[in-house]
């Protein structure tokens, strides 16, 4: 009798698993015939570097409806954060051994494509790059102006110093092109326009906040400090905190609905507003204008608004 219940008990146990895999393999189905019956023109794989920040889900946002407007399809991967370039690299190649018609990627290293780039092009799909570039001949771009943006930021950051002082540099991941050219325009303005000295430069921070301990130390070492340039907005919002007693003029990147207040309260003095939504929207029409014969100009340079604090 025992063993009687206990053949039922496992019997009815694989009965629920069978009809739970048969739903789940059901589900699969329904979601495939539809994306069927949606039938896209091209499908269009994606890889962010990541998808934790208000800007990377306003470039999601951007894509997803220009896939809908034009009639693509996009897949989009994500890693955890900016600085898992092996999880990109992954990421990537899973991508490619999809039926995929374009592949479009903000890269964690812009110097590491050659291997993606010659898979992509032994199986005819085009590769471009969104908010960063890829630093590799003929590879389409669709973003800001990085170093006009870099100049700006230290033009205003140059006409509030009086062009004179001492300044440092929060920057993120040099291994990607975007940090790097904000930085390089930057720099490149300060020292010839100005008298303003460029005390440290640290880098490292895509997307991140920079330790408390750190920012202690940097105005421990540099206690004169006027100002602080950050590539990006998380980092420079982290700063701010930290700054509340102290008159550090602070200027950066991003588009950060906090990062805006934060320019509106007179907290952040500048802010290079960098339109998510629309480099990914632009990024998937490119690709579909690209894919339908148009002719299409190697860079496509998003317009970036520069927004100031209120003068008193």
């Amino acid at each position: 009798m025992k063993k009687s219940k206990k053949h039922s008990r496992i019997k009815s146990l694989y009965e629920v698993l069978l009809c739970a895999l048969l739903a789940g393999s059901l589900f699969a189905c329904q979601k495939h015939e539809s994306a069927e019956a949606e039938n896209p023109k091209y499908v269009i794989g994606v890889v962010t570097k990541s998808r934790n920040s208000e800007y990377w889900m306003s470039v999601c946002s951007g894509m997803e409806k220009a896939a809908s407007d034009l009639g693509a399809s996009v897949i989009i991967l994500s890693p955890d954060t900016e600085t898992d370039e092996k999880t990109q690299q992954q990421m990537i190649g899973s991508l490619l051994k999809k039926d995929i018609d374009a592949l479009a990627v903000s890269p964690i290293n812009s110097h590491n494509a050659k291997d993606y780039l010659k898979k992509a092009e032994e199986k005819g799909i085009q590769v471009v790059s969104f908010d960063t570039k890829i630093l590799e001949r003929g590879v389409p771009y669709i973003g800001i102006d990085n170093e006009k943006v870099g100049r700006d930021l230290a033009e205003y950051m140059a006409g509030q110093m009086k062009k004179k002082g001492v300044a440092g540099i929060i920057s993120g991941n040099l291994k990607q092109s975007s940090h790097a050219s904000r930085m390089k325009g930057f720099k490149d303005y300060i020292e010839k326009n100005t008298d303003i000295k460029i005390a440290f430069t640290e880098s490292g921070y895509s997307n991140l906040r920079m330790p408390e301990k750190e920012i202690s130390r940097l105005m421990r070492e540099h206690p004169e400090l006027n100002g602080i340039f950050a590539t990006s907005a998380v980092t420079a919002l982290g700063i701010m905190e930290y700054m509340e007693d102290r008159p550090v003029l602070i200027a950066t990147v991003d588009a950060q609905e906090d990062a805006l207040d934060a320019v509106k309260k007179g907290r952040i003095g500048a802010l290079a507003y960098q339109p998510g939504y629309e480099i990914g929207y632009e990024t998937v029409r490119y690709i579909v204008n690209q894919k339908e014969g148009k002719k299409q100009p190697e860079q496509k340079i998003i317009k970036v608004d520069l927004k100031i604090k209120p003068q008193k």
